[in-house]
């Protein structure tokens, strides 16, 4: 119990749809997340990888801050594209798939196969010159930088917890009584209903929740048609599709062939979209069946959608002190993003005649009830601040290795304007994150002059203050990747094809909870139940990407 009551505490501290108000009850969870942006979401937006892009950057782990020559580089060291010596044009597909390994028995499927652009764009030739200035280069490019592409599917049998508890606490705290859902013609009125209660109000709608006892007269909001402790069987079911990717405009400048400098204006574009599932069904034992109708099952459908822009600056700096070694610095700005939010649920249950067996309604999709919340409604936010270190060494025309450090201030990451206010979100920054350190390393071998190998690695470190945190919805904290791939060049046409092993560790979590608080301490009269909290679960990630790029040089 002692155990429990910790880890239930640390979640006190973590900021969910519902944790952006001061409130008695802490109440949260991954499947009451979705109504809102949180912070984990926009933790998760700032997360940027340099390992898509090209083929030939994917498979060298994205260890190009001091490298160049490269179509990503306009994301990573725009100074990079200061080494070009020919227009260049490229387009760069990726197949992914990606697979969920939970610490619950898999009930639908846990893998997700996409196709999607990993890069495109051109760079050309500006200036070439035979004094100091050697070249100068601009580009347009488009590269990929985070993939929110999964499925994560279990079930949990006979947990003996219910989320309609959190749901009673929710509409207990709230203030609200079921006659005021209605207006004066009597039609359920949803506009009346914050979207973070809609869960509550649906579970209120399809029998799982009441305020009113067997004679109509008031009583608090309370689970409803229940026995005595039944056995309950948890469905779970998320689907996240989108992706975050970069428009960039460059420029490079070649100075004497030593020193390269370069800008890019980014331009972000993100789109996620989730459709999560969630369901119980309920068995009782004969001794405990409830009187009357007998809710027997529930499903509860949620879909959300997160579609925004964002803008940045990069500016870089490469240097030649010998022909065959390379130093890069890059910093890049905070993204400034603009994101606008939808969100539409769904419940239906199922309630029968305890004496018959009979459903209340012959019809069970009578009692689904949908409601949709189009929007827009504008969360602004800005995301780390970060700093690249590279350096590469040629070995003739005969191999490169390349190694690349990078320092991301997760804890500068700030809310400047959100529909429920900002503080407690900042606060959360501050209090939960901390820089986090990445290393890549790539190597590139040319046995021949048509043909290059290449190889890499990359550790994304920890940026979460504290590794046993609870969150209420799963981040990724730790990554790794392994890369391999192989080009091949004939004349102005070159193919790279690349592989990448992805395994990210994500942080443990609730389907729900609820705690009773003051401030930001328990209440002293804080009992917990087992409806008030689901069981502790894992989602970690792998990801099998294939890469290929098709280049023209001219």
């Amino acid at each position: 119990m002692k155990r429990l009551m910790a880890a239930l505490l640390a979640i006190v501290a973590m900021v969910g749809s519902a944790a952006a108000q001061q409130e008695r009850f802490n109440i949260g969870g991954m499947i009451l997340d979705p109504s809102g942006v949180t912070a984990m979401d926009m933790f998760s937006y700032s997360q940027h990888t340099h390992t898509f892009g090209t083929a030939r950057s994917a498979a060298m782990a994205g260890a190009l801050t001091s490298l160049g020559g490269d179509m990503s580089v306009m994301s990573i060291n725009p100074a990079g594209l200061g080494m070009y010596r020919t227009n260049e044009v490229t387009i760069t597909p990726l197949v992914g798939v990606a697979r969920s390994v939970n610490n619950a028995p898999s009930w639908e499927r846990n893998s997700a196969t996409r196709f999607s652009m990993s890069n495109f764009g051109a760079v050309a030739k500006a200036y070439e010159g035979t004094g100091k200035v050697v070249a100068v280069n601009i580009g347009f490019t488009y590269n990929r930088l985070a993939d929110f592409n999964y499925r994560t599917s279990f079930y949990n049998l006979e947990a003996e917890s219910t989320i309609s508890g959190v749901f009673a606490r929710q509409l207990q705290q709230s203030g609200m009584r079921s006659d005021n859902f209605y207006d004066n013609n009597d039609y359920f009125d949803w506009w009346r209903i914050d979207p973070k209660y809609w869960g509550a109000a649906l579970g209120y709608r399809c029998g799982l929740v009441y305020d009113k006892d067997e004679n109509g007269n008031p009583r608090p909001w309370a689970p409803d048609m229940y026995g005595t402790a039944p056995a309950v069987d948890q469905y779970m079911n998320l689907e996240s599709r989108g992706s975050l990717g970069e428009y960039a405009f460059s420029f490079g400048m070649n100075v004497d062939n030593k020193l390269y400098i370069g800008a890019t204006l980014g331009m972000q574009s993100l789109y996620h979209r989730r459709k999560l599932y969630y369901g119980e069904e309920y068995s009782y034992k004969p001794e405990n069946r409830p009187v009357g109708n007998e809710l027997r099952y529930f499903n509860y459908d949620q879909v959300s959608t997160v579609d925004g822009a964002g803008v940045n600056l990069k500016v870089g700096v490469t240097y030649r002190p010998i022909k065959s070694l390379r130093l890069g610095v890059a910093v890049h700005t905070p993204t400034l993003y603009s994101l606008d939010y939808s969100y539409q649920a769904k419940m239906l249950s199922r309630v029968e005649d305890n004496q018959t067996g009979r459903p209340i309604t012959p019809d069970p999709e009578a009692m689904t009830e949908v409601w949709r919340d189009n929007g827009p409604h504008s969360w602004n936010f800005s995301s780390p601040v970060r700093l690249l270190l590279g350096a590469s060494y040629m070995f003739g025309n005969m191999a490169i290795i390349s190694v690349d450090y990078e320092r991301d201030w997760y804890n500068t990451i700030r809310t400047k304007k959100t529909p429920v206010g900002k503080g407690v979100y900042n606060d959360f920054f501050r209090q939960q994150f901390k820089g986090s350190n990445t290393v890549r390393v790539g190597a590139e071998l040319k046995p021949i002059p048509i043909l290059a190998l290449r190889a890499g690695y990359s550790f994304n470190g920890s940026m979460v203050k504290d590794k046993k945190t609870e969150f209420s919805s799963p981040i990724t904290y730790q990554t790794h990747y392994g890369t391999a791939g192989v080009g091949m060049s004939w004349g102005f046409i070159f193919v790279d094809l690349a592989y990448q092993y992805v395994a990210e560790k994500r942080s443990d979590y609730r389907l729900f909870y609820s705690l009773d608080m003051v401030g930001d301490k328990l209440a002293d009269n804080q009992v917990t139940y087992q409806d008030d909290y689901s069981g502790l679960f894992a989602s970690n990630l792998t990801r099998h990407n294939v890469i290929m790029t098709v280049g023209f040089r001219f």
